[in-house]
């Protein structure tokens, strides 16, 4: 008994409790949800493989109560870190068939105040038509809508299929991701070793901010603009090609993927500019809700034609 006294001595209590609390420790931090440890590294200058900043645009079957949604254009910005080049990538899905317009009014800080709806047919080239909410699709008008979709998320399967066939897309970059999420799992498509990165998430995390904030209000804290040939932010400018310059504008799947781009790129490079700027709009406006409650300020106009969401 006297042998075995030492290991109860002052310095071998303390070993045992400081190794204790490790382990505890270590236990505690790999029972947190996964998504507490997300940390996602924007890609750095000269890195191979490509990134893709990609937006997807949405509309709901007119008449069916938001029970049939269906992609109705997107747009991709792939872009090489290692010769700083972009392309343009974007596809309309044109069927024809009615789908909901939504446009978000918002306040003189862009927090959203209302909504505003109209229909479009894409597919006949009709928009800004009058919204009914009363309005319910003939009964056999369902299942047709139903297929209508299911034809508009193959074609989205087989537009990223496209982009991530050459294997070197090193990851896929959305603003606020959860719509993407659904309509990849709608479509059957497999990232198949990509990353899919929440830049809104990313960015509340990074500033520990108790809400969000929506893609508008970011782009202007970036002082985004687009005219006939550039698209330009605070620190960067990129050359658009001709026949991309009529699809800029915000809420359409080209004009969101290129702002979440140059976003992307100013949170990677000068994240004090953006937090200098985010301060004082959160004090004075504060954010626009939860996460994945406001993706963007507005949902599309009638004159695009996109749609929300």
């Amino acid at each position: 008994m006297q042998d075995a006294l030492p290991l109860f001595s002052i310095e071998w209590l303390i070993f045992c409790w400081i190794n204790f609390c490790r382990i505890r420790s270590i236990r505690e931090t790999f029972s947190l949800p996964p998504k507490r440890y997300l940390l996602v590294v924007l890609p750095e200058a000269g890195e191979a493989g490509r990134w893709v900043y990609l937006d997807i645009e949405f509309g709901y079957v007119y008449g069916t109560c938001r029970a049939v949604m269906m992609p109705i254009e997107i747009g991709a910005v792939v872009h090489r870190p290692q010769d700083d080049s972009v392309r343009y990538l974007g596809e309309q899905f044109c069927y024809d068939v009615d789908v909901e317009i939504w446009k978000k009014v918002t306040d003189g800080c862009g927090k959203t105040v209302g909504v505003a709806t109209t229909v479009a047919n894409m597919g006949r080239g009709e928009y800004g038509r009058p919204y009914n909410h009363s309005y319910r699709i003939p009964g056999a008008g369902v299942p047709a809508a139903k297929a209508t979709a299911q034809r508009a998320f193959a074609d989205l399967r087989l537009f990223m299929e496209s982009i991530v066939s050459a294997g070197d897309a090193r990851a896929i970059v959305v603003f606020a991701a959860s719509m993407e999420k659904r309509a990849f799992r709608a479509a059957g498509f497999s990232l198949d070793g990509c990353m899919l990165v929440d830049l809104q998430r990313e960015i509340r995390r990074h500033f520990k901010m108790k809400q969000v904030l929506s893609l508008d209000r970011l782009a202007r804290l970036i002082d985004f603009s687009a005219d006939d040939s550039v698209v330009a932010s605070t620190h960067f400018r990129y050359p658009v090609p001709r026949e991309c310059r009529h699809i800029l504008a915000a809420h359409r799947g080209m004009g969101d993927a290129v702002r979440t781009f140059l976003l992307a790129r100013e949170f990677q490079e000068n994240r004090p500019h953006i937090e200098e700027r985010i301060r004082p709009l959160m004090e004075t406006c504060g954010g626009d809700g939860e996460e994945g409650g406001c993706r963007k300020d507005s949902a599309g106009g009638a004159a695009d034609g996109t749609a929300g969401t």
